[in-house]
């Protein structure tokens, strides 16, 4: 391990490719972890004596401490993923090569849920933005499935892509809606609302299109304008969602960070209180993240 790599020594555990530059990788650790739903870890990359770290959010439960899972968008001129992506990289991180090396440090972030507010819950994605959103899905139904203390709640989870074959954890996220939805005895609900903002690209695809934020929109002329579908789903949230029901926390694209909370206001939701957001910035030095608007209490 380089020196100038600190923290927990990491190995690819596993790697799953959902479409052209789109992958989850699971990192083994020798040691515990331990963090809080919706925080990130930084990932150190030590490769032909050069060392690069990037914070990613974790998308794994903290129940498994020394099993971290990373959802990871291809940034073409990023310092991190496009080593992530290299084959030789691959090929050494499973070998083992001691020239090769990942470590984490961490946790960082603030985009946590308040432990302490009772309100059904709002989750908008964008991509890769739902990575916090998976570790405080799968909490939260461990939770609800063993702890006596569990109060019933539901969430809505609205994740937006451009094409359908990006729309990670789909499976994952059918069968618990399914489950928890169809299971009186359940105390969590999930609502489901994977969108497609670019339909055309996929034509057999018959689910939601627009953008994630696009269905928080209560506009009526709007409205006029919209498939059927996606105007009866917009219909429901705007009469469900209030901010002394629903608490909203939206992560992904600056754009659709910045819609949503717009909207949101609007209609009475206080950014910091009512909505909490995390913007993710694909730049050329790799994924950043800036936490805009982070729960109360931290």
């Amino acid at each position: 391990m380089s020196p100038e790599a600190p923290g927990i020594p990491a190995r690819l555990a596993s790697r799953f490719d959902l479409a052209e530059g789109l992958a989850i990788i699971t990192l083994s650790l020798d040691r515990d972890f331990g963090f809080r739903p919706g925080q990130n870890a930084t990932l150190w990359l030590t490769h032909r004596g050069r060392t690069v770290p990037r914070p990613y959010s974790i998308a794994s439960s903290p129940s498994q401490p020394r099993r971290l899972e990373f959802y990871l968008n291809l940034v073409a001129e990023g310092q991190m993923t496009p080593s992530l992506w290299d084959p030789e990289v691959i090929q050494a991180l499973k070998a083992g090569d001691d020239r090769t090396s990942l470590a984490v440090t961490g946790p960082k972030g603030r985009f946590c849920l308040d432990p302490h507010d009772r309100r059904d819950l709002v989750f908008v994605a964008s991509g890769t933005g739902l990575a916090p959103f998976m570790s405080m899905i799968r909490q939260l139904d461990e939770d609800s499935r063993t702890d006596p203390d569990f109060r019933p709640r539901r969430i809505y989870l609205v994740h937006g892509v451009r094409h359908p074959a990006h729309l990670g954890y789909r499976k994952e996220l059918e069968a618990l809606a399914s489950v928890s939805i169809g299971n009186p005895e359940s105390r969590l609900g999930l609502v489901y609302l994977p969108t497609v903002s670019q339909p055309h690209l996929d034509p057999a695809w018959e689910g939601l299109k627009g953008r994630a934020e696009s269905l928080l929109q209560c506009d009526a002329e709007s409205g006029r304008h919209r498939p059927r579908l996606e105007a009866t789903v917009s219909e429901m949230l705007c009469v469900l969602l209030r901010p002394e029901t629903h608490a909203v926390y939206v992560c992904g694209h600056p754009g659709t960070v910045s819609n949503t909370v717009r909207i949101l206001t609007v209609r009475g939701y206080v950014p910091n209180k009512d909505v909490m957001s995390e913007r993710y910035f694909p730049e050329r030095s790799g994924a950043h993240r800036i936490t805009a608007a982070a729960e109360p209490g931290l």
